[in-house]
């Protein structure tokens, strides 16, 4: 049953009659206790023996959120029980090596807020280059791919090299802000399932170009046409808005020496392994591998990311629809691929944990997807200091489901910042 941001009724019971089960709160000592949630439902004995080694000879329980009750009330006694000086050591060792972990999560939480802000700033200097390079890309269409080269080269160099690298969700008032949030986030899950493939860095470039400037031709389509979710449109405005293909193949004859993979990524992002897509109907094995990986990125953050915000979906539930609905549009090993490595949750999917708390994907591990990161719900602690758990690591959580924003009590929203908007960047593992 959740709780989730709904206060809940607490009575304050002996540590004594504490068992695995019973949901708990530790607000009170929030400052020194090594959990990593405040309120939580108890796992084990182990984790009893921690909260006896604190001192603690009382704890705040909650009925409604507790899977087990309290133990029975052991009978007043003359006489105190001996001391067991040995479960004393065990508790202490205990208590040390759950502080240990504590301060060990604070740190890595203190690098991912670290990393956070330098992906935020990296991103904010991409899109100002992208500015820029759209400013001339009709006048000056060489100079405008020049200025494109720097972030692609930078993204393809950062995503292929052997160093693990992290994929960031950042603030969603950045797309809210940005338009060109969609081509950067097209371009950077690119080259995630691009690397995924096995393809090599000359064709990750090309491809990663291809995806930044596969809506070019966009900027030759009316507002009447682009503006309108596909669902609304006339006949005669998704004809028009379908000519933005070509209008972008146009745009690309004018360079000459851009390679066959870029090209094609424009010229076939709405084409379909089925043969449904569009401009041409293309089908199987008439669709190179870098062009499919753009057209499967780019439907699931169209998905993610519609023109409305009201109409937009969860990243669990997009991969979902994807996979249970439009498969036949992709080629199946490709489309099990992008789901193994964005993973059931991919960033910014709200999500329950078996220790009954609630966080956000902020981003993937990429050598165990079904792990990601989170950013926790933890009221009692300001929100810039909300801690960060990092699944591979912390083996005994897990994610029990995908949790809609709707589900959630604003304060809730608001402090796991739950995202209206998507909007991804990359950062080195070895920065910060």
């Amino acid at each position: 049953m959740a709780f989730w941001g709904r206060k809940k009724q607490f009575t304050r019971i002996s540590v004594e009659r504490l068992q695995p089960g019973m949901h708990i709160s530790l607000a009170e000592r929030w400052f020194d206790h090594p959990f990593i949630l405040n309120e939580f439902t108890l796992a084990s004995e182990q984790e009893i023996s921690v909260i006896r080694a604190m001192g603690m000879t009382s704890v705040m329980w909650c009925a409604e959120a507790s899977k087990a009750p309290p133990l029975a009330e052991a009978p007043a006694s003359a006489t105190p029980p001996p001391v067991d000086t040995a479960a004393q050591r065990q508790a202490a060792a205990l208590l040390a090596a759950a502080n240990a972990e504590r301060d060990a999560r604070r740190a890595l939480a203190l690098a991912a807020r670290r990393k956070a802000a330098q992906a935020e700033q990296a991103y904010m200097g991409a899109t100002q280059l992208l500015r820029e390079a759209f400013a001339v890309i009709f006048s000056s269409p060489q100079s405008a791919i020049d200025k494109t080269m720097t972030l692609v080269s930078d993204a393809t160099r950062a995503m292929s090299a052997d160093g693990e690298v992290s994929l960031i969700l950042l603030s969603d008032r950045l797309a809210q802000t940005n338009q060109y949030a969609h081509s950067v986030n097209v371009m950077l899950l690119s080259l995630l399932l691009g690397k995924a493939c096995g393809l090599e860095h000359g064709v990750l470039q090309d491809m990663a170009l291809g995806a930044l400037l596969h809506d070019v031709g966009k900027l030759d389509v009316q507002d009447a046409a682009k503006l309108k979710p596909e669902t609304e449109r006339t006949r005669a405005e998704e004809n028009f808005f379908r000519l933005h293909v070509e209008y972008g193949e146009n745009f690309l004859k004018k360079l000459p020496a851009l390679g066959s993979t870029a090209r094609a990524a424009l010229s076939m992002h709405h084409e379909h392994w089925d043969g449904s897509g569009y401009p041409r109907g293309l089908k199987g094995e008439a669709l190179p591998l870098p062009a499919s990986i753009v057209a499967l990125v780019n439907r699931y953050d169209n998905l993610c990311n519609p023109l409305r915000i009201q109409d937009g979906v969860t990243p669990a539930e997009a991969m979902a629809r994807i996979f249970k609905f439009e498969n036949a549009r992709y080629e199946p090993t490709l489309l099990a691929r992008f789901i193994k490595v964005l993973g059931v949750y991919p960033p910014g999917t709200a999500v329950e944990l078996s220790n009954g708390g609630l966080g956000m994907v902020v981003s993937i591990n990429r050598a165990d997807t079904l792990r990601p990161v989170l950013t926790l719900y933890a009221p009692d602690v300001p929100r810039d200091e909300a801690p960060t758990l990092d699944l591979a690591r912390e083996t005994e959580a897990k994610i029990v489901r995908a949790v809609r924003p709707g589900e959630l009590l604003p304060e809730v929203r608001e402090y796991l910042n739950a995202r209206t908007r998507m909007v991804y960047f990359y950062a080195r593992n070895d920065e910060g």
